[in-house]
C-alpha cells in the first residue's frame, strides 16, 4: 500500500489556528473563575482551619503526653528505688538473678524515656505559651529555667510584678523583663494558662525522680563496677551500664564503640536529628578528657575508651577477692595523665652541633680551594658530551637495537629537548702593578674616552704635548739609527772640540 505524501498547511492558516486555541483557552479560564467564586468562602475556611490545625498544639492535653508518670510501672519502679535506697549498699551480683542488678539495669531504661517525655511536654508548653510570649524561648534556652520562667510569670503582662532573681542570672532577667514589656503576645485564656502550670509542674516532678535515680546508680556502682567508677565517675558508669543493659554486655562493647555511646541528638523541628558534637558520647564528659586542652581532648578520648573497656572487664569477670580492688584503674588514670602531660609538652629544640676537630695526623685525601677547582675545570665534560650521555624517556631510539646501551650513539644530541650551548671563553685579566697602573694613567697614550693632550711631569708640571710630533720623533730616530743609507755610528757621547781644537 503506497503512502500518502504528508502536505503541510500554510502559514497563514496554522498562525490562526494557533490564535483560536489561545482564546478558547482563555474562555475557559474565565468560566473556572466564574465557578471558583461560588465556593470561594468555603475555601477560605479550610484554608483557615487548616493552617490553625498546623500551628495548634494538635488538641492534646498533659495528659496525653506525659504517660510514662502516670503509668504504673513508673509508680512500682520508684518505689523499688526508694526501698532499695534505705539500704546499706552490698555486694551485687552481675546476673539475671539479683534483684537489685535487675532495678539498677531497668532504672537505665527509664532514666532514657525520662529524659524523652521529659522534651515532650517542654515543646508542648513552649507551643502554647508562645501566644503569651513568643520570644522566651529563644532568651531562654534550657528547658528547665525556661518552665520555671512560665511557672513563675503565668499571665501576668506588667513584667516589673514578677520576680526571677533566684531563676535566671542578672543580665538574663533584664533582657527578658524588657523584652516582656514590649511583646506582641496576648494573654491566655485560663484553660491553656492551666495546661502550661500542669505541664510546668509534670517535668518538676520527673527531674527529682530522675535525681533521685541517679543518686541511687551513683551509690551502687562503686559496689557494682568498682573499677569503672574509679576511672570514669560513678554517674558515667551508671550511663554506660544501662545503655549497655548490663555490665556483661558493657564488657563485650569494643573500645571504638565506647566513645560513641550515648551521643547527644538534637531535634530539628520534626525534620530529623543531627549530633550536636560529632564521634563523641558520656565519655566526652569525663573529668580526664575535660582537663586536657580542647586540640587533645579527642586524643584523650580514645585513650579513656581504651582503659574504660579493660576495666568493665575486670569488673565483669574477676573473681570475688580481687573485685573491690580498684588499683588496675588507678594505674590506667596515671598512665592516661602521663600521656596527656606528654603530648602538652614543646618540641625540642635542634641541639647545634658542632663540626668535628680536623684530622691532622691522617689527614684527607679531597682537597679544595681555588687550584683544586682549576685542576677540574681542566677534566669536566664539554657540553657536547653531556648531551651525549644524557638519554630520554620513552622516546623512539630510531637506531639500531643495542646502540643505546652500548654506548654508540649521540643520546640527545640533535633531538628534540637536547639544548647545545658553547662554551663560554673566559678572558684571563692580568695583573698589573700599582706603579704600572699610574704610569698608564699618566700616559697621553691612553685610547679611552678620557685621554687627553696634558702630560704631568716632575720638572715642568703640566706639558702640553703633540702625539704626532712624538710619532716624529720616532720615525727620525729610527731613520738615524737603523737606516741604510746611514753609516755606522757609535752610540757613546762625544766629546765637543775646545776653542784650541
Amino acid at each position: 500500500m503506497a503512502s500518502q505524501p504528508m502536505t503541510l498547511a500554510p502559514r497563514e492558516n496554522m498562525a490562526l489556528t494557533l490564535a483560536d486555541s489561545f482564546l478558547n483557552d482563555l474562555d475557559d479560564l474565565d468560566d473556572m473563575d466564574d465557578e471558583s467564586d461560588d465556593g470561594g468562602d468555603a475555601g477560605d475556611a479550610g484554608l483557615d482551619a487548616a493552617l490553625d490545625a498546623i500551628h495548634a498544639p494538635g488538641g492534646q492535653s498533659v495528659a496525653d503526653i506525659a504517660r510514662l508518670a502516670a503509668s504504673d510501672r513508673y509508680r512500682r519502679h520508684m518505689a523499688a528505688i526508694d526501698e532499695y535506697s534505705a539500704r546499706d549498699a552490698t555486694a551485687i551480683d552481675n546476673s539475671d538473678d539479683d534483684r537489685e542488678y535487675l532495678l539498677i539495669v531497668e532504672s537505665n531504661e527509664i532514666l532514657v524515656k525520662m529524659d524523652a517525655e521529659l522534651h515532650n511536654v517542654h515543646r508542648y508548653v513552649n507551643d502554647v505559651y508562645a501566644k503569651k510570649f513568643p520570644e522566651l524561648d529563644t532568651l531562654v534556652p534550657s528547658k528547665m529555667d525556661y518552665l520555671r520562667v512560665v511557672e513563675r510569670m503565668r499571665n501576668e503582662m506588667d513584667m516589673t510584678q514578677v520576680d526571677l532573681s533566684d531563676v535566671l542570672p542578672p543580665t538574663v532577667v533584664m533582657v527578658v523583663s524588657v523584652t516582656g514589656s514590649t511583646t506582641s503576645g496576648q494573654p491566655l485564656s485560663q484553660k491553656e494558662l492551666d495546661e502550661c502550670v500542669e505541664g510546668c509542674g509534670v517535668c518538676f516532678k520527673l527531674e527529682e525522680d530522675k535525681g533521685t535515680i541517679l543518686h541511687y546508680l551513683q551509690s551502687r556502682m562503686s559496689v557494682l563496677a568498682p573499677n569503672l567508677t574509679h576511672l570514669v565517675g560513678s554517674s558515667l558508669a551508671a550511663m554506660l551500664v544501662g545503655m549497655a543493659g548490663g555490665l556483661e554486655k558493657l564488657a563485650h562493647v569494643p573500645a571504638c564503640n565506647l566513645t560513641v555511646m550515648g551521643q547527644e541528638k538534637r531535634h530539628l523541628a520534626g525534620f530529623g536529628m543531627t549530633a550536636g558534637m560529632p564521634h563523641t558520647g558520656v565519655l566526652y564528659f569525663a573529668d580526664l578528657v575535660q582537663a586536657a586542652p580542647p586540640v587533645l581532648r579527642k586524643r584523650a578520648l580514645k585513650l579513656v575508651a581504651s582503659k574504660a573497656s579493660l576495666a568493665v572487664r575486670l569488673d565483669a569477670f574477676s573473681k570475688d577477692s580481687t573485685k573491690h580492688d580498684t588499683s588496675a584503674a588507678e594505674g590506667f588514670r596515671q598512665d592516661i595523665r602521663g600521656k596527656i602531660e606528654k603530648a602538652c609538652e614543646p618540641p625540642k629544640a635542634q641541639k647545634v652541633k658542632a663540626l668535628p676537630p680536623p684530622d691532622i695526623m691522617t689527614g684527607k685525601k679531597k682537597r679544595g680551594g681555588r687550584r683544586v677547582r682549576k685542576a677540574k675545570e681542566k677534566t669536566r665534560p664539554t657540553e657536547l658530551r653531556i648531551q651525549m650521555n644524557k638519554r630520554a624517556f620513552a622516546h623512539d631510539l630510531g637506531a639500531e637495537y643495542g646502540d643505546d646501551s652500548m654506548g654508540l650513539d649521540f643520546g640527545m644530541m640533535n633531538k628534540e629537548g637536547g639544548k647545545l650551548r658553547a662554551a663560554q671563553k673566559k678572558e684571563k685579566q692580568v695583573k698589573v702593578s700599582q706603579k704600572r697602573r699610574k704610569m698608564i694613567q699618566m700616559s697621553s697614550g691612553a685610547t679611552n674616552g678620557l685621554s687627553s693632550s696634558l702630560v704631568f711631569t716632575p720638572v715642568q708640571g703640566i706639558e702640553l704635548a703633540n702625539p704626532e710630533m712624538m710619532a716624529g720623533k720616532v720615525s727620525a730616530a729610527n731613520e738615524k739609527w737603523f737606516s741604510q743609507a746611514s753609516g755606522f755610528q757609535s752610540a757613546l757621547p762625544q766629546s765637543k772640540p775646545g776653542l784650541f781644537g
